[in-house]
């Protein structure tokens, strides 16, 4: 028999229309509306929560007078939250309070959708199904941006709602809904820029989150100082506006806008040119052979989490040395000031100093419990891609795998939440003179670790048992976030309160840790661990 070779043309494959970014955009409504309801819905919520419990505890112009005056415009006071402009109204004050929680979601928020429609399934795969349909290359970035920005305009939407049932006049409600709205866009750029540049999706959130680190600093120093590097940083572009203070600012909503344009025509233009698959920066060739350190369970589990636990551990340090920095202008705050003693719940220099050391040890456990929360999520993420089965095909149990990569990522916490714990100590005691403030502050790290892990086993028994809901557990770190910073505010039940594993603990130094807390803690840490190890071990991998 003679093969013959079929010659005819064949029709070339029919464009998508407008690029496949109807197509994309249809297919993330499919797959990701439950990501964007959670983010929009929570963010409403959040804030809504917020205005409504300040309006309660202030809903007279003369308690609003004497939150303003409490606050002040001390710039050491603003270094948490950023300077408190027009903190004497209802729209103020809520904004001042509701400052750290919008400064970390709102680029999470863009960092997290961005790259679940654009890097995570370029990683995967499923960019490559949809390009062999003639979708473009930039197509599914596009339809990324514009999904991210549809969501942040209906939180502004959704919050600027809540502003005028407040009775918060439209004019000001609106710049503020703006100025957050501008925040969400620049990062929306700023995440895609680095979905360009690196081709593995962990390592954008990681770039994302040096970014937001390096702005809070820039803003936390501006604010202090009263300088020009506060202009350096998009969480100040945002607060710079000044919504509800006399000096209304539109202008900043300007910078944001052209910063937000171009990073994100930048962004589109890199997924156009490179290579699927491929990142800006070139990734280095890997060994011919496999050395002994890829053959050991425990040494490849240390190798796997190492760069993130000493980038933790280096973003923690840094923020524990910049905030104990000013605990010597906190002090002078406190003592010259009686309100402000006042707002920070102190009697005297000593206690104000703790009270303000406690919210940046909040601080210290909330980026610790984001450590962990990552860090097994990427256990999920190596199931998903396939690279778990290629080492549970090897000599070794599921059991002897998990446990191991447990092992690394609860020492890996010691290390992030402990050495800047030591850092604030050693910032403070040179402030202060006072060389016990190190151990002070080691030993509330040492009482946050039980709560802090909590989030580790609550995702390790998501991950055994339901792996597609482990995302869930970033619900509670919100959560814990949002009682950490206004559960004084709300008139909630105490239970409801406690929920919040950092809650319970107690608002360390200030106040004495909750012994009972620590143990009901420690017992459900392991009790959790235990369950996930179960599970894991007897369901599929992988898992759909």
């Amino acid at each position: 028999m003679t093969a013959t070779l079929d010659t005819r043309p064949h029709a070339p494959t029919p464009r998508v229309p407008g690029g496949g970014v109807g197509a994309m955009l249809r297919l993330q409504a499919r797959t990701g509306w439950k990501v964007y309801l959670a983010w929009v819905a929570g963010l409403i919520a959040g804030y809504a929560a917020t205005i409504v419990a300040i309006d309660g505890l202030y809903g007279t112009p003369e308690l609003l007078a004497t939150y303003g005056a409490a606050v002040g415009d001390d710039a050491a006071i603003a270094a948490i939250n950023g300077t408190p402009y027009g903190a004497d109204t209802l729209g103020g004050v809520a904004a001042n309070e509701f400052a750290f929680i919008a400064a970390i979601a709102f680029p999470l928020m863009a960092t997290h959708l961005v790259v679940r429609f654009t890097r995570a399934p370029e990683e995967s795969g499923l960019l490559e199904l949809m390009r062999s349909r003639s979708v473009a290359s930039w197509a599914p970035h596009v339809a990324a941006v514009i999904g991210s920005i549809v969501a942040f305009g209906l939180v502004a939407a959704g919050m600027f709602v809540t502003l005028l049932a407040e009775g918060v006049p439209a004019e000001r409600g609106l710049l503020y809904v703006l100025s957050l709205f501008g925040l969400g866009a620049v990062w929306t750029g700023l995440a895609l820029c680095a979905a360009q540049w690196l081709r593995r999706a962990r390592r954008v959130y990681t770039v994302s989150l040096i970014l937001l680190g390096l702005a809070y600093a820039a803003r936390a120093i501006g604010d202090v100082g009263d300088n020009a590097w506060k202009w350096l940083s998009p969480l100040a572009w945002q607060q710079e506006t000044r919504p509800f203070a006399d000096d209304m600012r539109w202008w900043p909503l300007l910078l944001a806008a052209a910063v937000a344009a171009v990073l994100i025509a930048f962004g589109v233009r890199s997924s156009a040119t490179r290579d699927l698959g491929s990142g800006l920066v070139a990734a280095r060739p890997g060994p011919v052979r496999a050395t002994e350190h890829k053959r050991s369970i425990p040494l490849r589990a240390i190798g796997e989490h190492r760069g993130a636990i000493i980038g933790w551990t280096i973003g923690g340090l840094a923020v524990a040395v910049i905030f104990g920095s000013l605990a010597q202008q906190v002090a002078d705050a406190v003592a010259g000031n009686p309100q402000i003693a006042q707002a920070f719940g102190a009697d005297d220099d000593s206690h104000g100093i703790d009270t303000y050391l406690s919210l940046t040890m909040l601080i210290l456990a909330l980026m610790a419990a984001g450590y962990v929360i990552t860090a097994i999520g990427r256990l999920r993420g190596d199931e998903r891609t396939g690279l778990l089965e290629v080492v549970l095909a090897q000599a070794v149990s599921r059991v002897q795998w998990i446990g191991t990569q447990l092992a690394v990522i609860l020492v890996g916490l010691v290390l992030v939440l402990l050495v800047p714990s030591v850092g604030l100590g050693a910032a403070v005691a040179v402030q202060v003179d006072d060389a016990s403030e190190i151990g002070h502050n080691l030993l509330a790290g040492l009482a946050y670790l039980p709560a802090v892990a909590v989030f580790a086993a609550v995702s390790v028994a998501l991950f055994g048992w339901l792996p597609r809901a482990q995302p869930a557990v970033w619900g509670l770190l919100g959560y814990a976030t949002f009682i950490g910073f206004l559960g004084g505010s709300l008139d909630w039940p105490e239970w409801l309160l406690r929920i919040s594993p950092l809650y319970a603990v107690g608002a360390v130094p200030a106040a004495d840790a909750s012994g009972t807390a620590v143990v009901v803690l420690t017992v459900l840490t392991v009790a959790l661990l235990a369950a996930g190890v179960i599970g894991f071990r007897r369901r599929d991998v992988p898992h759909p």
